[in-house]
C-alpha cells in the first residue's frame, strides 16, 4: 500500500512539474486595423541607423504598440559590398523585400526601405506617422487569434484566422514572425564601423505563407518552432500578419509578447 501511495504521489508531482514548466500566452486582434511596418535594413548600410532611430522614436510622437507593429528585416545583399557581414541577415528576408517590391510594382530594392500596411513609404520622415494613423482609422478586415505554449525548448503555435470580403478571402494568406528586442551588436566594418547597435523588433524567424480558407470560414493553423539557446524569450514577440497577396494590402496584424509569467 505504501508503495502504491508513493507511486501516485510521484505521478502527481510529475504532472504538476510539467504544467509549471510549460508557459502559455494568448492574444486576439482588435476591431480596428493595426499598422504593420516592415523595415528592411543592413548593419553595413550607412543610411540605415537614421531609419532605425526614427522608428524607435515613434512612441515619442504618440504612436503606441496597439497602433503599430514593427518587423525589422536584415537583408543579405550588402554583405559582399560593404565589407561587413550582417549576422542577422537571411536570404529569406531579402526575398520578402523583393516580394513586397513586386506587389508595389517596383523592380528594385534598397536600404533602408519601409513598407507600412503593405505599401512602400518613400518619405517616411514626413509621411510615416500620417500613414500609420490613416490605417488605424479603418475597421479590421481579418480576425486573428494566437495561442503559444512553450514546452522544453519548443514553441507550439496555434493560430485562428477569419477573413472578411470576397477578394480578401480568395487572395489572402498568413505569415508568422518571431521578433526580439534589445540585441546589442558591435560593428567592426562597413559604413557603420565603430558603431554599437541596440536592435529592436529584429525578425528572428519568418514563417509562411500559410493558406487560408477561401470560403470565409475560420482557418486553424498549428505549427512548432524550436527556441534557439541565444534567444531571450522575455524580449520576444510572436507576430501574425494577414496579407492580400494580389494587391499587397495588409488586412490585420497581431503581436503577442512572450513575457515571463
Amino acid at each position: 500500500m505504501l508503495q502504491m501511495k508513493t507511486g501516485i504521489l510521484l505521478i502527481i508531482s510529475f504532472v504538476l512539474s510539467s504544467d509549471l514548466a510549460a508557459q502559455q500566452w494568448q492574444a486576439k486582434s482588435v476591431d480596428k486595423q493595426v499598422a504593420v511596418m516592415e523595415l528592411f535594413v543592413s548593419e553595413g548600410c550607412g543610411l540605415c541607423p537614421a531609419a532605425e532611430r526614427w522608428v524607435d522614436q515613434l512612441p515619442e510622437q504618440g504612436i503606441t504598440e496597439g497602433e503599430l507593429i514593427v518587423l525589422g528585416f536584415h537583408v543579405d545583399y550588402l554583405d559582399d559590398k560593404k565589407g561587413w557581414v550582417d549576422r542577422f541577415a537571411k536570404p529569406r528576408y531579402t526575398q520578402r523585400q523583393q516580394q513586397m517590391a513586386r506587389l508595389n510594382l517596383y523592380q528594385t530594392v534598397f536600404t533602408p526601405e519601409i513598407f507600412i500596411g503593405g505599401e512602400v513609404v518613400h518619405n517616411w520622415r514626413q509621411h510615416g506617422t500620417d500613414v500609420i494613423e490613416f490605417i488605424n482609422s479603418f475597421d479590421s478586415e481579418a480576425d486573428i487569434s494566437l495561442m503559444v505554449k512553450k514546452t522544453d525548448e519548443t514553441l507550439a503555435i496555434d493560430t485562428s484566422v477569419t477573413v472578411m470580403g470576397d477578394d480578401n478571402q480568395t487572395n489572402s494568406q498568413l505569415y508568422l514572425a518571431l521578433t526580439e528586442d534589445n540585441i546589442i551588436s558591435e560593428i567592426h566594418g562597413g559604413d557603420n564601423i565603430g558603431a554599437v547597435f541596440n536592435h529592436q523588433n529584429l525578425v528572428r524567424r519568418w514563417l509562411g505563407p500559410f493558406k487560408l480558407n477561401s470560403d470565409g470560414s475560420a482557418t486553424q493553423i498549428e505549427t512548432t518552432l524550436p527556441v534557439e539557446p541565444t534567444w531571450k524569450l522575455h524580449d520576444m514577440s510572436l507576430v501574425a500578419v494577414v496579407q492580400n497577396l494580389d494587391n499587397g494590402y495588409v488586412l490585420q496584424g497581431l503581436s503577442l509578447p512572450l513575457k515571463e509569467q
